[in-house]
């Protein structure tokens, strides 16, 4: 049977005593669970009702009276204390000053995981996919709907899952609303991924006929929504729920870039082969959500020391287009990966190399550099480590290079970026040229490295530059004069 249509914003999570053949979505349901109000005041418990069901129970704190001004101050730097706690967990939104560049990067097509999207029109269709979702998760676990519903909330209410999303978003959002999302979105998510690794070959399973259809009809705006900042759902709680299926989330994340690839060529999968098996040796990493989970594997890690500028250093700033540079002798090349971390600058005695990871710039991949561009911008960035804001570094390092469209040909030219389906000049151009994001420690190296170079081979780089600038005219001019001495060693020949 296909699922009924569900109402957006009206979520019923299951009666838990029933097993899962006879739950059908849209039947009105008696279970609810208590609406969760939490502050960092406030004491909260999970506790079992007669039924087994789980209920949250709160033990508000006094709230300090306005009467006590002190106190009024004091509960609300304990609240920002815990929220600063929590920064790296959160789900955060866009920062304002790359919100502007559109639509196309910021809103979901297709499915809204999470409450920030919840309820638009255009979305209503994946709230039936979510009920499939949830039923072929359940069938293909082996356990009750109960034991996997309440397994979620647990790890939802334990992590505090309301605190992480915005609380004006929040508000008018009761638990018997958000849990329910909760369960739904990770079923969604862990289906998907399922239905990837079927698609792969690497797992068999049989899936629901009408979810097979929905997501391979979808799969690229599928892709899209669930790597937009503002449409995640709490690591834990997808986690929680994988544990009851096969599916493995490092070889989604390992396997993002395969899948997402519009122009495939022995040289590209070669590269990306490399960037997912650089990973094996990384240390384990503690996601806020998916994005920040794919984000880890497509940036990886930069051997380079790290790079802490003296406080009184000269801050490097200057815009060099890609032809200017090559002019000067400094070579564009692409990196031996395409881990987004792996740029730098290399000096050898007579030229030098800037490389950067290639890019086949689609559409979908700028949206997931932007978003994880805007994800770091979001996040505690540690002193020193690239990797940090690697991506924030790529695009700003990339769009130093552009000043104009003969630029971006002639990067297109030197393999950064491939050709094939992606992006125009001017609309690569465009979208490097208007992110506004942080300049990392990487970025910041690059650059020092080539003004170092500039300053201590100026002689070599002026001479460069003027062979560059002249090259055609000497070159026709000696062919000239090549010409004309055979004609004069004719005539003389002759005589």
């Amino acid at each position: 049977m296909e699922p009924q249509v569900w109402a957006p914003c009206n979520y019923q999570p299951a009666n838990l005593s029933m097993e899962h053949s006879v739950w059908i979505s849209g039947v009105p349901l008696s279970c609810k669970f208590e609406p969760t109000e939490m502050t960092c005041l406030e004491e909260t418990s999970v506790a079992s009702s007669s039924t087994g069901q789980q209920l949250v129970q709160h033990t508000a704190a006094d709230t300090p009276s306005y009467d006590d001004p002190f106190g009024v101050f004091q509960s609300k730097a304990l609240e920002l204390e815990h929220d600063n706690d929590q920064w790296g967990n959160k789900m955060h939104r866009y920062p304002a000053s790359i919100r502007e560049l559109g639509y196309r990067y910021t809103v979901p097509t297709i499915v809204s995981i999470g409450p920030y999207h919840h309820g638009r029109d255009h979305l209503k269709k994946a709230e039936e996919a979510k009920h499939v979702a949830a039923y072929s998760c359940i069938k293909h676990s082996g356990i009750s709907v109960q034991e996997m519903y309440d397994a979620v909330v647990s790890a939802a209410v334990t992590r505090e899952a309301r605190r992480l999303y915005d609380k004006d978003t929040m508000i008018g959002i009761e638990d018997d609303n958000f849990l329910p999302m909760m369960f739904y979105d990770a079923c969604f998510l862990v289906q998907f991924m399922l239905w990837m690794a079927n698609e792969k070959g690497t797992m068999q399973m049989q899936m629901h006929p009408w979810l097979d259809f929905f997501l391979k009809s979808n799969k690229g705006d599928i892709f899209h929504d669930i790597m937009l900042l503002e449409n995640q759902l709490p690591w834990v709680v997808v986690e929680t729920l994988a544990r009851f299926t096969s599916v493995n989330l490092e070889n989604f994340a390992k396997g993002f870039k395969l899948h997402n690839s519009p122009s495939h060529t022995p040289l590209m999968d070669d590269l990306e082969a490399k960037s997912c098996a650089l990973h094996d040796s990384t240390a384990p990493y503690n996601p806020p959500h998916l994005l920040g989970y794919v984000r880890f594997y497509i940036v990886g890690t930069n051997k380079s020391q790290m790079y802490l500028p003296h406080k009184e250093a000269k801050v490097v700033s200057f815009s060099l287009g890609a032809i200017e540079l090559t002019a000067m002798g400094i070579k564009l090349a692409p990196s031996k990966t395409t881990e987004l971390a792996d740029m730098g600058f290399k000096e050898g005695s007579f030229s030098a190399e800037l490389f950067l990871p290639p890019i086949v710039l689609t559409y979908s991949r700028a949206s997931y550099l932007f978003n994880m561009a805007a994800f770091e911008m979001t996040s505690k960035l540690r002193p020193g480590h690239g990797e940090d804001s690697a991506v924030c570094s790529y695009v700003q390092l990339l769009g130093m290079l552009m000043d104009r469209e003969e630029d971006v040909q002639e990067l297109r030219s030197r393999g950064l970026l491939p050709g094939g389906g992606g992006l125009t000049d001017k609309e690569t151009l465009d979208f490097f040229t208007s992110l506004r994001v942080t300049k990392g420690p990487l970025y910041h190296r690059s650059i020092r490295d080539v003004e170092m170079y500039k300053q201590n081979r100026w002689i070599w780089v002026k001479v460069r530059a003027f062979w560059h600038k002249y090259k055609k005219p000497m070159l026709g001019a000696l062919s000239v004069l090549a010409t004309l001495s055979g004609v004069l060693g004719a005539v003389i020949k002759k005589r």
